[in-house]
């Protein structure tokens, strides 16, 4: 990962510059011309190209971000070419929503060399990069300050929040790295930074993942002035600790301030860690206040038997409490311009048929799980990977099941599955949207997001458009869009319910669709109508897709629910319930406000059986057997 020829390879990199491709593939040669950032400042609303050479937008960074129309009313990319960019930067507040992507940080390099005892210009006023926006992206960059060894000198200097750099290098020596900003939340991921003394210092909340480490000195890696109310400081995370040669006495960290916090998890560790790890930077007091901690550090560095008594090694369940939706909950909501965490999600597979099966079985051992039936049947027409909604280079689909034989539009059903509003995947209905398409219905399984993409509301908006998208595409599939149904398991029943009985800006999200997201009946599998209710045993798991617990959150738990909804429009809905009460909190409430309404609805219960009873035989012919019947009545379908 270390460049040491940007020092001394300037007519190497010129020529890799001459050598490589003109134009980043993402735009097209033909849209490039070039622009006036004078006339154009603050106006730009579009992808910039930058290239020294004159076949971008622009020759300077600089020039690209004086065009660059503040608080921007959707994303942009600044593409920057390859060559060494001798500028000096500040991204100010205003700039939100941009991504700087680069070609590699072996091509692109932002460099500049102030330093300290300049002029008597401190430290804070070195830097080559200064990032105060928020929402900003960059990638496969090197960011440099080249003044040498004179004192602090710094690279980058990030006080934004939502900031996520990855791919890229950081070269410097003392405080290559500013990472600051009491609010600010900044994720380095496959990253590159070097330094001499405390070169990662400030107060931000700061994740390094998967990044080398590289002293150049024998000294201090951090620095960290975390304010006393923020819960996490600097947390590594599989990065590697390496050093120059001849250096053999190098510190994991130091306070700047008294409530410093940085953490080391799973991380490799050079010979030159000293043993004791830690330094109080001579301040006693400190040794009480700071938090520094590690868990499975490895290596020749990585031994914690003669760390100072006043560190932590953390357990491995303590270690895995620091997750990143943790570091970066925060205090404002970890959204990007999309709806989703703006730093990223891991997919959560826990919830799948085969691993449900084997814990059911264990107390059902006569179910059978019922499978996907193999493409080419005969009696169904499969069209999948539909894209119905775009989030930036994000993309839901669905798929799409009909009758072969069908003749005249047909009534639809709109499927969502379950897993605990945090796992599980559209497949998981697909055996009964296929079965139910064999019932004479097209049925459609979505994909939407999941709690660790992005938490409540996106889930609704996401089916909502699903809705809108098929009654778009209506003709296309034979749907009767005035007569579509929407079904839901465990998790995926409360959404059904929810977007069932909702018609409110709050619950539709944007669209661009001219077509509303209304159905004409429900089907609810094992979903909760009320998240808060004697009979709910919801949860972290809800939690972690209402934005936090009851106590915190009230409001949020009980707009999701469908019982406690102030407005709701009411439509026939079926329930279909295991023997779990817990599944089913809040529907005898919500039969009532029906009966009162006289709005049309069933209730009917498998005694004796597992929550997921509708992906096992024997209640899978059952279950779709019950959707069928109610369907027929509130459809007013003719008997096949």
């Amino acid at each position: 990962m270390k460049i040491n020829f940007m020092k001394t390879g300037f007519f190497y990199l010129v020529f890799l510059v001459l050598t490589v491709s003109a134009s980043f593939s993402q735009v097209s040669s033909e849209e490039i011309k070039p622009l006036d950032s004078e006339k154009l400042k603050g106006k730009i609303e579009h992808d910039i190209v930058v290239a020294q050479d004159g076949s971008g937008h622009f020759k300077t960074i600089g020039e690209a971000l004086d065009a660059i129309r503040v608080y921007l009313p959707k994303p942009l990319t600044v593409y920057i070419k390859p060559g060494i960019y001798r500028e000096k930067l500040v991204i100010l507040g205003p700039v939100t929503n941009v991504t700087f992507e680069g070609e590699s940080p072996e091509t692109t390099l932002i460099t500049y060399d102030d330093y300290a005892a300049k002029d008597n210009m401190g430290t804070f006023e070195t830097y080559t990069l200064k990032v105060l926006g928020n929402s900003l992206t960059f990638k496969n960059l090197t960011i440099e300050n080249s003044a040498g060894n004179v004192g602090q000198a710094v690279a980058l200097h990030t006080e934004g929040d939502r900031l996520v750099f990855e791919n890229c290098h950081f070269l410097g020596n003392q405080d290559t790295m500013f990472a600051s900003g009491e609010n600010s939340r900044q994720l380095y991921k496959n990253c590159y930074i070097e330094g001499t003394t405390d070169f990662i210092f400030g107060s931000a909340t700061a994740l390094f993942e998967n990044c080398e480490i590289h002293s150049k000195a024998d000294s201090y890696i951090t620095a960290a002035s975390t304010p006393e109310w923020v819960d996490y400081g600097y947390v590594f995370k599989d990065c590697k600790l390496t050093a120059a040669e001849g250096v053999t006495k190098v510190y994991l960290g130091r306070p700047w301030r008294d409530f410093a916090k940085t953490v080391f998890i799973t991380t490799e560790m050079g010979a030159p860690i000293v043993p004791e790890g830690w330094h109080n930077w001579n301040r006693k007091n400190a040794e009480h206040t700071v938090f520094y901690a590690e868990a499975g550090s490895y290596g020749p560095g990585g031994s914690s038997g003669e760390r100072v008594d006043w560190s932590h090694q953390l357990t491995s369940e303590e270690a895995k409490k620091i997750h990143i939706y943790e570091v970066f909950a925060g205090k404002t909501k970890p959204l990007d311009f999309y709806g989703n965490r703006w730093y990223g999600y891991e997919n959560d597979n826990s919830f799948n048929l085969e691993d449900a099966w084997k814990k059911d079985v264990k107390n059902f051992p006569q179910i059978k799980p019922r499978a996907i039936p193999p493409s080419g049947s005969g009696s169904v027409t499969e069209s999948r990977g539909h894209v119905y909604k775009k989030l930036g280079d994000r993309e839901l689909e669905l798929d799409v099941f009909s009758p072969v034989h069908a003749k005249l539009s047909r009534p639809a059903i709109v499927m969502i599955h379950g897993g605990g509003w945090k796992a599980g995947d559209k497949e998981l209905q697909m055996p009964m949207a296929m079965a139910l398409a064999e019932k004479g219905f097209v049925t459609a399984v979505v994909e939407y997001r999941l709690s660790p993409e992005a938490q409540y509301p996106a889930a609704i908006h996401d089916v909502k458009e699903a809705i809108r998208w098929l009654k778009v595409h209506a003709d296309e599939f034979g749907i009767d869009s005035g007569r579509m149904a929407i079904s839901g398991s465990s998790a995926g029943g409360q959404i059904a319910a929810l977007v069932g009985f909702t018609n409110t800006q709050e619950y539709e999200g944007a669209t661009e669709l001219e077509v509303n997201a209304s159905v004409k009946a429900i089907v609810d599998m094992d979903g909760v109508l009320a998240f808060h209710h004697p009979e709910s045993a919801e949860g972290q798991v809800a939690s972690e897709w209402l934005g936090g617990t009851y106590k915190q959150n009230p409001e949020i738990w009980d707009a999701a629910s469908p019982l406690y909804l102030e407005n709701p429009d009411l439509k026939p809905i079926l329930f279909i319930n295991s023997q779990y009460p817990r599944f089913h909190a809040g529907r005898d409430e919500l039969v009532s406000k029906l009966e009162k309404e006289d709005v049309y609805s069933e209730v009917h219960t498998f005694p004796g059986t597992p929550h997921p009873f509708w992906l096992y035989d024997p209640w899978f012919d059952s279950t779709i057997n019950l959707i069928v019947d109610f369907l027929g009545k509130v459809f007013h379908l003719e008997e096949n």
